[in-house]
């Protein structure tokens, strides 16, 4: 006869295992499901400029229309573009602020300090330039003006250049006669490196008639007494601006009856008398 057991007494609750859950559905999305699903909502917002006969840089306008409006709402609209540090011409403030090209009522965050910057030093008259936003709504240019060094003749007129070597449109040469003058093809761009070998040997300026730029890429300085100066190129000018001014400490040789003094050799000065002929020059060690 079978044995039949009896029922265990519980002595506590029986723990039970719970099932883990089922893994979700969407940890198992296809990557290639989500492309599809980007490329047609794509297709959707085409289809849809298409019908409202716009396209994509239409909707894209309205868009930054939109925030335009929101910003001049906020209070981050440009009330006032103001240019200091050019007082003393009001003309050229006031081109500076129209060549800006911010508009009053314009969003703040659109007006590019970097931006204003480039269009403010490309159009001339000033040296330099710093813009900055004062928030909430005004723009505020600082410029520096530029100054005006030297004349140069293009081969029919004269112009005036500025320290950058930029040409001053709109400034009379005759009120400014007194400038140095300068002479052959791409000048005003060597101009800089000019200043420098002047800035070397101030008490040579009053004594210079021109400079003619040779080959666009030295300078050949002509002096009231027939005596001509012959420079390096401009990559070496800094080295003969400082050896110029030693020979002129040492022995003057720009009051002397020499009619060349030739310094494009790094390290040599050449001097040819006045009135001699080929090119038997003396050499000068440095």
């Amino acid at each position: 006869m079978p044995q039949v057991k009896g029922k265990q007494q519980k002595t506590g609750k029986t723990r039970q295992r719970k099932a883990p859950p089922p893994e979700p559905e969407y940890a198992r999305v296809d990557t290639s499901s989500v492309v599809f699903g980007l490329v047609m909502v794509l297709a959707v917002i085409v289809a849809g400029a298409a019908l409202m006969g716009g396209s994509l840089s239409k909707i894209d306008s309205r868009f930054q229309a939109g925030l335009d409006t929101a910003a001049a709402a906020a209070g981050f609209a440009v009330a006032d573009v103001k240019v200091v540090g050019l007082e003393m011409n009001t003309g050229l403030e006031g081109r500076l602020r129209q060549v800006s090209g911010v508009e009053p009522g314009e969003n703040m965050f659109r007006a590019d300090p970097h931006v204003i910057r480039r269009r403010v030093v490309s159009a001339g008259h000033v040296s330099d330039a710093r813009v900055y936003r004062l928030w909430p709504d005004q723009i505020l240019i600082h410029a520096s003006p530029a100054r005006p060094v030297a004349l140069w003749h293009n081969g029919e007129n004269w112009k005036v250049v500025d320290s950058l070597g930029r040409t001053m449109e709109g400034l009379d040469p005759q009120a400014h006669a007194s400038l140095l003058r300068l002479s052959g093809a791409a000048a005003p761009e060597g101009t800089e490196a000019l200043l420098r070998v002047v800035s070397q040997n101030q008490g040579l300026l009053p004594e210079i008639s021109y400079a003619q730029r040779v080959s666009k890429r030295r300078w050949d300085i002509k002096l009231r007494n027939g005596t001509t100066i012959q420079l390096p190129a401009d990559s070496h000018i800094d080295s003969a601006a400082v050896r110029l001014a030693e020979i002129e400490s040492e022995a003057r040789l720009t009051a002397r009856d020499v009619g060349r003094i030739d310094l494009r050799v790094p390290g040599k000065v050449y001097l040819k008398p006045e009135g001699s002929q080929g090119a038997g020059s003396a050499p000068a060690e440095s």
